[in-house]
């Protein structure tokens, strides 16, 4: 063989391999949102290979493919790479179709309604998913069984601390999400996340000598939940406005940002500028009404003295709490008195953990309804109502929201 004919052949392995790696189905995806979800979508895939890859996209019902070439960015720890779409100027309440990258599957999914005057919108909700990835998966199919429009995780996703060392939590997560957040027909469920304890090094930013709230430490100190989430992005708080009827706050209770002072002056400001809104709905992890923990522990009393009342001041009237892996409702609450006018607190964190012992429901002035229990809540909005159910890991409905029917009309 001449010195020409081996470099051709050399040249034509390169190029096979590259094309064959190339074409590979993604290790996993994630579907989440950085701007109005009744008219976009962010589309996020994992694989090998450096180059941008396509992402084919229909609308449902039509036959012609339109190709999107994707963003890439690094993945924390690893050799894989994540690549990224982010489709906008979608048609309100429709479903798109999607092919990723070496995969055959056709999948869909569907942008949020531009309004709730003729349609409800179904939301998932809960939080520390995944002490087991068989037990995340096991919610997840309940989950999906109940089809909601999208999920809300609160924090501590895969339990993997920020280190490098955890990196197989991460492809655990987000293998059980790719398999087991999809319905049967083929739809995946978007997911909006907040961060965790178990998202960041030490736990809270004050464990980091020398924290700075700056973009990079916060990237230092939390990894993959900066690289791998595109909403809620830096500084690890942000707002997700649907349309004028819907606001997600999503928070930092002290893992990558302080409460106290920016975050604070933050979510006045962004409640205050959503007066109108018809829902607007804070989620964080760590709860200021534990249904576990301690009730005078140090980030409890910080949410409640310095968010808590600004809640009150805008209108809330629920919020979703985490990190205690329990389910609690409290009473409706205001100027922390029990208060038919005041907030109803939600949580506690306990998709896919193992439970803990709860307070004594009777004697905690708070809790209305607590148990030790793997579950989710499925919120409803309707117009300017709202209603849940929580449901727990084996589909049995342990609480409802409102109590009657009575109740349910008189909400404002």
């Amino acid at each position: 063989m001449s010195y020409l004919q081996k470099n051709l052949t050399i040249l034509f392995l390169l190029f096979s391999g590259y094309f064959a790696q190339a074409q590979e189905a993604p290790f996993a995806f994630y579907l989440t949102w950085n701007q109005d979800p009744t008219t976009s979508m962010v589309v996020d895939w994992h694989a090998n290979g450096l180059e941008p890859q396509t992402l084919k996209i229909r609308r449902k019902g039509t036959e012609s493919w339109t190709d999107m070439e994707s963003d890439v960015m690094p993945y924390p720890f690893s050799e894989r790479i994540v690549h990224r779409v982010a489709l906008h100027g979608l048609r309100q309440d429709t479903a798109y179709e999607i092919m990723f990258p070496g995969k055959e599957e056709i999948y869909y999914f569907r942008t949020m309604p531009g309004n709730l005057n003729e349609k409800s919108l179904k939301i998932a909700i809960g939080g520390d998913s995944m002490h087991r990835k068989e037990w995340f998966e096991k919610t997840n199919r309940m989950v999906t069984f109940f089809e909601p429009d999208f999920i809300i995780i609160g924090g501590d996703m895969a339990y993997e601390n920020g280190l490098a060392e955890n990196l197989g939590r991460i492809y655990d997560w987000f293998d059980a999400y790719s398999n087991s957040l999809v319905t049967a027909d083929k739809r995946i469920l978007p997911c909006v996340v907040a961060i965790g304890n178990h998202e960041v090094v030490g736990g809270y930013y004050g464990r980091n000598p020398g924290y700075e709230q700056t973009n990079s430490f916060r990237k230092r100190i939390a990894p993959y939940f900066y690289s791998l989430f595109a909403f809620p992005g830096q500084p690890g708080y942000n707002v997700l406005d649907f349309g004028s009827y819907l606001s997600l706050i999503i928070l930092d209770t002290e893992h990558s940002n302080p409460i106290v002072g920016v975050q604070t002056e933050w979510l006045a400001k962004t409640l205050k500028e959503r007066e109108n809104v018809l829902h607007r709905i804070p989620i964080y992890h760590v709860p200021a009404f534990p249904s576990v923990r301690n009730y005078e522990g140090q980030t409890q009393t910080l949410v409640r003295e310095n968010w808590v009342p600004i809640f009150e001041e805008n209108g809330v009237r629920i919020a979703f709490e985490n990190h205690d892996h329990a389910y609690k409702r409290t009473f409706p609450i205001r100027n922390l008195e029990v208060d038919q006018s005041g907030i109803i607190y939600v949580g506690d964190g306990s998709w896919g953990v193992a439970e803990r012992e709860i307070h004594e429901v009777d004697a905690t002035w708070y809790l209305k309804k607590a148990q030790s229990v793997k579950a989710f809540t499925l919120l409803t909005l309707e117009g300017q109502q709202f209603s849940l159910i929580s449901v727990d890991e084996e589909g049995k409905i342990i609480d409802t929201y409102p109590e009657s029917p009575l109740q349910f009309q008189s909400e404002r």
